[in-house]
């Protein structure tokens, strides 16, 4: 690699950090930023004087000042489209835009089996009119948002397909930073001309596609056409955590990798064939192109399809181009022509997992050729080195949209990597026989199917060893961790070679690792002495309680069983809990009694309570006889007491469920509620709520249930809360048992702002996964599985 090659690469980084900055934090954060780098840069250049260095720098900065002319007037733009939009969410007027779908409408799959009803997709805005109330203003930008539709506008919205324009009218509401458009009516707008056939084509090729791969089973048939086309509908939402988990989740979702296997696949057989040069990169572009066409707009392919242009065009011109320039130009151009791709979770993997190929894994490869005496070839080194830097590079990305890392990834990619290319290519060839033979596309796909099959079973394998779930701090100090671990790998293999730097690595490994030995294992075995657990099982409740002790023979109470039985049978799996001495259904909603079916054979609780309303009784497990538990109901077992709250009577729920006001669920069910007070004998106390709503907390207030370390706070972190009970509790700790991107928005920021207001930290399994509070200190909870 030439000097000349990284000439680019500072003024673009630098520029696409702005653009997401501006993206995430708003045009102000990125104005400032811009101005702070330059300025920064300025007095660089007058220290430095009018060296060489002085020179690089200030064409850096011209660079930077060239792209901030197009790139702020752009993030403006998008401010302004999403404040207009936030506005019309926060005063829940009426609004009616033209969107684009990103993909195809589906069910959603999070959140409890009840609330998945309707369709949905991600969508974006069309820059221009839209009415909002009954004003009508312009949108200056495009901006992603989720759509979701119920009822009849679910028909129509089932009649949209990816990339059609939709004529929406419906309600704005904001969701975890993300705009969620609840649909009232959708109008699928018709394209005709060249381009709505070249659209219709492109959705039958995909049909023909799910058509010839209908009879696999459904996980290989949506991997097959998923590592081909990006579609992978179907694919179960365990397979897809589990290839999350297992590192590879970029197989599920057309990738720049794509794009090298489609010029790959037409450039080496025509160089075979002895095509020349000019006509072999004319048809590989074309296939490029019409590759980017079938897969639609994906942040990643359109990353590698911007980067290959200009290479594949130097290339027709007989010039090698440098790929680390193309690289380069590539971000900068996204980041000034569409900051909002360029700042999206696809195009920022795809971009840090190339550079750091093209920059670190050369320079790895000769480290490892010569820390192994030359006894690893170069070519060898190479590809171990590939998957090594492309993970690294996006480990800190990947902690923010998970706190938990796999000493398994790179082994794995490793292992897939040679299944994936033929499976792709097969996949790709199959796709374009199918409009002609489509018997032959289907046993094509059924032989790519089989490489999805061996992939799926490798994620499988390393997703049950020992260190597939290894937990990390979230957010930005779990970032900051990665990234200075990862600073101080490539710094110890760099310095390899000195006696200071072999000493202190040596040492560092030894600080971190003894403390932790036989602790990287299974998450079930990382904190064996928990006395609480929240398990992460979508939008509902699942609380383990457990008594101090050998857990083989603790006293454990499950309070509530989730919306479904599998994620509940996966979190006692991951926990090693074998037996239920005390089930409590704490109220008959469905995201509460729903996931009963997971309690069978030796999990087959031994008491279980329910709410004293009649219909209650219908929601239990079979098998043991329940009990309607009111106020001053208690169960003691060693280690363990738990005392009953409230209600004191069915007539005292339905009383209170009465004088709610706004409470939407239309039964007396959430005010029914046991609420729960537990105690350890070392004084631990935790206080569960249920789903109790305002009155029904008011009441309980008024019983004066006192202070607690603990707390279950009440219905998900809905915004209905009684802050005089919370001020009561005055807990440390709060576990938020909530769905990750849920639809009713929970947590609220009223609760949140209500616990930050009693100094309460928040734990949330959306965010933290399945969490354990350990026996020795439960307040320093540990996640121990992912979220849901």
């Amino acid at each position: 690699m030439r000097r000349s090659d990284l000439l680019l690469l500072p003024g673009a980084t630098a520029v696409w950090a702005l653009a997401v900055l501006g993206v995430t934090a708003g045009a102000a954060a990125a104005i400032a930023a811009g101005a702070v780098l330059i300025a920064l840069v300025l007095t660089a250049i007058l220290l430095t004087g009018g060296t060489s260095t002085a020179q690089g720098l200030f064409a850096h900065v011209a660079v930077v000042v060239l792209a901030g002319a197009l790139l702020f007037p752009a993030l403006l733009r998008h401010s302004g489209t999403d404040t207009a939009l936030e506005d019309a969410a926060a005063s829940g007027r009426i609004v009616e835009l033209t969107l684009v779908a990103g993909g195809d409408p589906a069910a959603p799959t999070s959140g409890p089996a009840w609330s998945r009803g309707g369709l949905q997709t991600m969508a974006r805005t069309v820059r221009g009119t839209v009415r909002i109330g009954r004003e009508e203003s312009r949108l200056p930008a495009s901006v992603p948002l989720l759509l979701r539709a119920d009822g009849a506008a679910a028909e129509d919205l089932g009649q949209a397909r990816d990339s059609d324009h939709l004529l929406v009218r419906g309600t704005l509401s904001a969701s975890g930073g993300l705009l969620v458009l609840r649909a009232h009516e959708v109008t699928v707008l018709g394209r005709g001309g060249p381009v709505g056939h070249a659209q219709e084509l492109r959705h039958r090729l995909r049909a023909e596609a799910r058509e010839a791969t209908s009879h696999l089973p459904p996980d290989e048939a949506a991997l097959a056409r998923g590592m081909t086309t990006g579609d992978t509908a179907g694919l179960s939402a365990r397979s897809e955590e589990i290839m999350q988990r297992a590192g590879i989740s970029h197989l599920v979702a057309v990738s720049g990798a794509n794009i090298a296997l489609v010029l790959a696949a037409v450039l080496g057989p025509l160089l075979l064939a002895g095509v020349r040069r000019r006509p072999r990169i004319a048809l590989a572009g074309l296939a490029m192109a019409g590759y980017v066409w079938i897969v639609g707009d994906e942040p990643s392919v359109q990353r590698a399809a911007t980067m290959a242009a200009p290479l594949l065009a130097a290339r027709f011109a007989g010039v090698r181009a440098s790929p680390v320039a193309a690289l380069a130009l590539t971000i900068a151009l996204w980041s000034v022509l569409d900051p909002v791709t360029a700042a999206s979770i696809g195009f920022l993997l795809s971009a840090l997992a190339t550079a750091a190929i093209l920059l670190a894994a050369p320079p790895l490869g000769r480290a490892l050729v010569a820390m192994s005496g030359e006894r690893i070839g170069e070519t060898t080194a190479l590809v171990l080195a590939v998957p090594l830097v492309a993970q690294f590079a996006c480990t800190p990305l990947l902690i923010l949209l998970s706190p938990e890392v796999s000493v398994w990834a790179v082994p794995v990619n490793m292992i897939v990597g040679p299944l994936v290319g033929p499976s792709t290519v097969i996949g790709l060839v199959a796709l374009v026989l199918g409009t002609v033979l489509p018997g032959v596309a289907a046993v094509l796909f059924t032989v790519a199917a089989g490489g999805a099959h061996l992939v799926l079973l490798v994620a499988r394998t390393a997703d049950a060893l020992p260190g597939s779930r290894i937990s990390v701090p979230e957010g930005t100090a779990g970032v900051l961790l990665a990234i200075a671990a990862i600073l101080g790998l490539a710094l110890a293999i760099a310095g390899r070679r000195r006696r200071l730097v072999r000493w202190a690595s040596a040492a560092v490994l030894v600080a971190l690792l003894a403390p932790t030995v036989g602790r990287v294992a299974l998450p079930g075995r990382s904190s064996p002495e928990w006395i609480v657990a929240a398990c992460a099982v979508g939008q509902g409740d699942a609380v383990l309680l457990r008594s101090i002790g050998p857990p083989a023979r603790a006293v454990t109470v499950l309070i509530d069983t989730g919306p479904e039985p599998e994620p509940l049978r996966e979190c006692l799996d991951r926990l090693g809990v074998q037996r239920i001495d005390l089930l409590v259904l704490s109220h008959p909603h469905a995201d509460h009694t729903g996931g009963r079916a997971a309690l069978s054979g030796a999990r087959l609780p031994a008491e279980q309570w329910i709410c004293p309303l009649p219909e209650a009784a219908g929601q239990v497990v079979p098998g043991p006889a329940a009990r309607a538990a009111r106020t001053g109901d208690a169960w003691e077992r060693d280690g363990l007491t738990l005392e009953v709250l409230w209600p004191p009577s069915a007539e005292a729920a339905q009383s209170a469920a009465a004088r709610e006001d706004g409470s939407g669920e239309g039964d007396a069910a959430n005010d029914c509620s046991l609420a729960l007070s537990v105690r350890w004998p070392d004084g631990t106390r935790l206080v569960s709520l249920g789903d109790l709503e305002p009155v029904a907390q008011a009441e309980l207030e008024a019983l004066d249930p006192g202070p607690t370390d603990l707390l279950k706070v009440a219905h998900h972190g809905s915004r209905r809360q009684d802050p005089g009970l919370y001020a009561q509790l005055d807990a440390d700790l709060a576990l938020i048992t909530v769905g990750a991107d849920n639809t009713f928005g929970h947590p609220t920021d009223d609760l949140l702002d209500l616990l930050a207001g009693t100094g309460t930290r928040a734990v949330r399994t959306d965010r933290h996964g399945t969490v354990v509070l350990p026996a020795e200190d439960p307040g320093a909870p540990r996640s121990v599985g992912p979220a849901r």
